[in-house]
């Protein structure tokens, strides 16, 4: 059965073997059990991706299991049994309990319901008890049960089957002419390209979205010829709560929701026009094969094909790596796609010397090796435009061997970055600083929107110039001129306003507490990808000019300009080590510093304590929260929890936060050591096995 899953997929990874997985239940059970098996192992890369873009809400174009459940329900079993057996600490129940990754379409239904009666409406996709059903007939039965029924005026969740074609839609509303429309809801605000991407497409469609589209309406129109409309339902990127309810109060759905009116057959119109389908609506400027390449048909023909073929192998793509890279990729490639050496692991990062197009025509032009790279012919040079190391270019030599010392070093390089933003004469404090943030398709505090980034929670060590941490108390976070601050929002005080004044009011007073004159620029905010923090203090200046303090916005500005990257150490070709593998994260950096063994020597008999405990996220059987996707799915959770008046006496929130405040000390305390261990390294102090330039 040809679904909805099946054609986005292959639409935009062109992937034969997923395709045929995806048609073959008893291989989507495999491929369901191996999701669930690789969730936690690529959940870090997918943060890491997230952050580079900076934090964008765009739909991941990975592996999508909640879509794929959606189209074959009777699955869930088969994820729940084994999501039982994983195990689950305190903080992973309250996240499964109130994060709820289904609240843009219920809460789509309550639109519906309160404009044409709650009785007039009807699911397809629950019984009378209200339990979900897991088998498509049951389904199936609904939907055509409520098409007939003139009583129902709205239709959720029903199916369309043709052929063995099966449409899936959201929302069908029947008009007193007789006709339909059909609503296909998204969680997202992201359903179009930036603009000038796409032009010969008038709406901008994304694909993924469009394709969508255009199968339910191919199915439509063979089962049910009287659609009149498709629209597009998607959350409004500028709507704001401005009651207190969750998750939205009835009378500002409106507001929260645009409907896009894509194909009005009434009318006439076609917004799509090109990419249409093979019914007349193709640009005729284009050739037959142009024609099948793009067509709804010739993509269902391409399956239908798929489909016939006893064995099918998988077609190596760029996809196989686009991050996150597909958590199946071992199941076509074998243990060597997860190899240092393999080509899905050259960086792809600009910043590196690594670049989208010269990967993917590596994977395209069958290239399975990073050893077996010729740089010259695929334009990976030594150095970047501006002179810099390219991390690509040194990747490449260290998996042919011709480099065999664990470390490159540019002396150079990381002397020009020391003296310009660390150990200049003009700078006396170093600020070593981390924002932690949540974002959720609905807004749940105010003076924000749907999917945007709501900064709760930071942790900071100050450092001054003559710093000594062979005298800190990492414990108690002070000692040897280093010292620890922290914030977080408490939910339950906090309630539906926006923690974000409160954050940065604590900031400005903890700096002044320390002496810093927060707004002088004797200081440098040191943080690990400036592109996450500075963007979210753009954000606030913009976003709250009118709400909050000028004082304050002068000061926020002010830190904004006094950041400095961490990270430009490691994307200038100042320091590479061959077991970062082209990465360049905190948690790749960090770790992989921390566990070489002449840090490790140098730092034994220098720290009055355990360098790799202060490091360790999994400190004893406490540890709740030891990676960044929990740690901001906790937050919000907990804002869920408070706005439904609910309350767990074993999981208090005071000792939750408490967790996520012992998670971010450790990444804020994690840049002060890679500063440390590069500035040993620069003086002398600290011996690497390096190739020094």
């Amino acid at each position: 059965m040809i679904t909805k899953t099946v054609i986005k997929d292959y639409v935009s990874k062109r992937c034969p073997y997923l395709a045929k997985m995806e048609l073959e239940d008893k291989t989507l059970v495999q491929l369901l059990e191996n999701s669930i098996d690789s969730r936690k192992k690529y959940q870090e890369l997918a943060l890491e991706e997230k952050e580079i873009s900076n934090g964008s809400a765009e739909d991941d174009e990975g592996f999508n299991l909640p879509e794929i459940l959606r189209d074959y329900p009777h699955l869930t079993k088969v994820i729940k049994r084994y999501e039982r057996s994983l195990p689950k600490n305190a903080v992973e129940q309250l996240i499964e309990e109130y994060n709820d990754d289904q609240i843009v379409s219920k809460i789509s239904r309550i639109y519906w319901e309160n404009k044409y009666g709650k009785d007039n409406c009807r699911r397809c996709d629950i019984n009378e008890d209200g339990e979900e059903f897991l088998t498509q007939n049951a389904i199936i039965h609904l939907t055509n049960k409520y098409l007939n029924d003139p009583s129902v005026k709205v239709i959720f969740e029903g199916q369309i089957e043709y052929q063995d074609l099966r449409a899936r839609f959201d929302v069908l509303i029947k008009n007193d002419d007789g006709s339909f429309d059909i609503v296909e809801v998204k969680g997202t605000n992201d359903v179009f390209k930036h603009p000038g991407k796409a032009p010969e497409i008038d709406t901008g469609i994304k694909e993924k979205y469009l394709y969508d589209l255009l199968f339910q309406y191919h199915i439509y129109l063979k089962v049910h010829p009287n659609i009149r409309s498709l629209f597009y339902m998607y959350t409004n990127r500028d709507y704001e709560i401005k009651k207190e309810s969750y998750p939205i109060s009835d009378e500002e759905l409106n507001d929260f929701f645009i409907l896009k009116d894509f194909i009005n057959l009434k009318d006439g119109t076609i917004s799509i026009r090109k990419y249409f389908d093979s019914d007349g609506y193709i640009d005729e400027k284009l050739s037959e094969e142009e024609k099948e390449e793009i067509s709804i048909e010739g993509i269902i023909s391409k399956i239908h094909e798929i489909e016939k073929e006893v064995r099918v192998y998988p077609k190596m793509s760029y996809f196989c790596r686009k991050g996150p890279a597909c958590p199946f990729i071992s199941m076509c490639f074998g243990e060597e796609a997860e190899q240092p050496n393999s080509i899905f692991k050259l960086t792809n990062w600009g910043q590196y010397g690594g670049y989208f197009g010269r990967t993917a025509k590596l994977i395209n032009d069958g290239v399975t090796k990073i050893s077996d790279i010729n740089p010259e012919t695929y334009e990976f040079s030594p150095n970047k435009k501006n002179g810099d190391l390219s991390n690509a270019h040194t990747q490449i030599m260290y998996q042919k061997g011709q480099i065999k010392e664990k470390y490159l070093l540019d002396m150079k390089k990381i002397e020009e970055i020391l003296k310009r933003d660390y150990m200049n004469e003009n700078i006396d404090y170093l600020l070593f600083f981390d924002f932690e943030s949540f974002q959720y398709p609905i807004p749940l505090v105010k003076h924000t929107g749907p999917w945007k980034q709501v900064v709760s929670q930071y942790s900071m060590h100050i450092v001054r110039k003559d710093y000594d941490l062979s005298k800190h108390n990492f414990d108690q976070g002070e000692g040897g001129g280093c010292k620890h601050y922290e914030f977080i929002a408490n939910p339950d005080e906090t309630k539906y306003e926006n923690p974000s004044i409160a954050l940065y009011q604590t900031l400005k007073s903890q700096l002044e507490e320390f002496g810093i004159d927060p707004f002088a620029k004797n200081y440098r905010v040191v943080v690990f990808n400036q592109n996450f923090e500075k963007t979210r203090m753009n954000e606030f200046v913009n976003d709250f000019a009118t709400i909050a303090d000028v004082n304050l916005l002068q000061f926020v500005r002010n830190f904004n300009e006094n950041v400095v990257d961490l990270l430009d150490f490691f994307t200038s070709g100042g320091m590479y080590c061959r077991d970062f593998n082209g990465r360049g994260s905190l948690k790749v950096v960090q770790p992989t510093l921390a566990d070489d063994i002449d840090v490790k020597k140098f730092y034994k008999n220098r720290l009055p304590f355990d360098l790799g405990y202060s490091l360790d996220y999994h400190k004893g059987d406490k540890c709740l929260v030891y990676n960044g996707g929990i740690c901001l799915d906790l937050y919000k959770s907990l804002l869920v929890r408070s706005h439904l008046g609910e309350e767990n006496p074993k999981l208090k929130t005071k000792d939750l936060l408490a967790e996520a405040l012992a998670y971010c000390k450790i990444d804020s305390w994690g840049t002060v050591v890679i500063y440390d261990i590069i500035k040993n390294v620069y003086l002398g102090n600290l011996k690497l096995d390096a190739l020094a330039k």
